[in-house]
């Protein structure tokens, strides 16, 4: 029993001496595990800079995103221009103004006629030199493109894309807007335009829009410009408001305690019906005049001349500006959709025998909205007959 007691004795300290040489071995690695982390975890921090935006900067994306979540503003046309448009006073004055103003948007461009299956050019604008629009005239149904945009469609191309369009465009990588123009619900020709870049679409065809509403309201806009587009006016302050009225109401009282004491001659107070004439009729006819010259010039005589001057009232000069404005709207339609019969007709002086048709359905437009009593004392359409179609000579119009 003892030999076995000092055998199992033996064995677990040879154990334990074992046990305590592997927990050393295992404790140095271990303390050269930490040391290696720490020189690891050292280099780490050289390599990733404290701060993160250093490595990987994020700020500037911070001002694209509020760019991006910003609300859209669409820029429109500049009041400048809607007032430029807005002061012709005839149709071909709006279009030309219109042509002029597409220019940012817009190289070679022009205005195009539909007529009796046919189109003809009116004006262009952006060709450098000349105007090959003017001259240009086409059956409607040998474009495609055109027939479409007479239906009532706007149509983008590009200009090598039609072979009508491509006598008179230039070839170009660019693309070409057709855009209808309509007058009283009915499409009449369209805006041919070729585009700087892919915003001037919707530019082109808004200002269309504006100028077609424009050529309808011509007839009855009589101020220039019209009152929603003139400069804002400042507003009395607060104080000077309360000023007038009293202001008026001590004119008032002293008016009042006036009017009793100027009461004192009846005859001079009876006589003065229109107060600034009769006052100075009265002053040189009753201190110089015995009993004869006052029968030579009573009060009736002196007021029957003033009375025999036609001078229109507020109304009337109304209604004759508008019988004006109607004339050239018509004679200046006449001229849109026939600029070449009117150029011919000038030149060879016969403008009504070409356009006979054109100027008798004008004038019975004319006859039918213009009151008699106006067009009794007044010509106007053929004084815009002159003045449009024939550049102001009457022998022009071959009547």
């Amino acid at each position: 029993m003892e030999e076995h007691e000092t055998l199992l004795a033996e064995l677990q300290g040879i154990r334990e001496r074992a046990a305590g040489l592997l927990r050393a071995k295992l404790d140095a690695v271990a303390q050269q595990v930490r040391e290696a982390a720490a020189r690891t975890v050292g280099e780490l921090d050289l390599v990733l800079p404290p701060d993160p935006e250093v490595l990987f900067p994020v700020a500037p994306f911070g001002e694209r995103i509020a760019a991006l979540t910003a609300p859209v503003v669409v820029a429109g046309p500049e009041l400048e221009l809607i007032r430029a448009l807005d002061a012709g006073r005839a149709q071909s004055e709006v279009l030309q103004e219109f042509l002029s103003r597409l220019e940012p948007w817009c190289g070679p461009r022009g205005i195009v006629v539909f007529r009796d299956g046919k189109v003809a050019g009116w004006s262009g604008a952006g060709f450098g030199e000349g105007d090959p629009v003017r001259t240009w005239q086409a059956e409607l149904g040998s474009s495609a493109a055109l027939a479409r945009v007479a239906e009532g469609a706007p149509v983008l191309l590009s200009p090598g894309a039609d072979a009508i369009l491509r006598s008179w465009l230039p070839a170009e990588e660019r693309s070409c807007l057709l855009v209808p123009m309509s007058l009283r619900g009915k499409v009449v020709g369209c805006v041919v335009a070729v585009l700087r870049d892919a915003t001037g679409t919707s530019m082109v065809q808004l200002l269309t829009y504006l100028v077609g509403l424009l050529l309808e309201t011509l007839a009855v806009r009589p101020h220039v410009p019209t009152p929603a587009l003139r400069d804002a006016e400042a507003g009395p302050t607060v104080a000077e408001a309360p000023a007038a009225p009293l202001a008026a109401a001590v004119k008032e009282e002293e008016i009042a305690e006036a009017a009793p004491q100027e009461v004192v001659e009846p005859a001079a107070v009876a006589a003065p019906a229109p107060p600034p004439a009769q006052e100075v009729e009265v002053e040189e006819v009753s201190p110089r005049a015995p009993t004869p010259p006052v029968e030579e010039v009573p009060p009736a005589a002196t007021a029957a001349p003033v009375a025999a001057a036609p001078e229109r009232t507020v109304e009337e000069q109304r209604r004759h500006d508008e019988a004006r404005r109607f004339a050239r709207l018509l004679v200046s339609e006449i001229r849109l959709y026939n600029e070449q019969a009117v150029q011919d007709g000038k030149v060879n002086r016969d403008i009504y025998q070409r356009l006979k048709d054109d100027i008798d359905r004008s004038r019975e437009m004319y006859e039918q909205r213009v009151p008699a009593e106006i067009r009794s004392t007044t010509n106007y359409f053929f004084e815009e007959l002159v003045r449009t179609l024939a550049d102001g000579d009457p022998d022009a119009l071959g009547l």
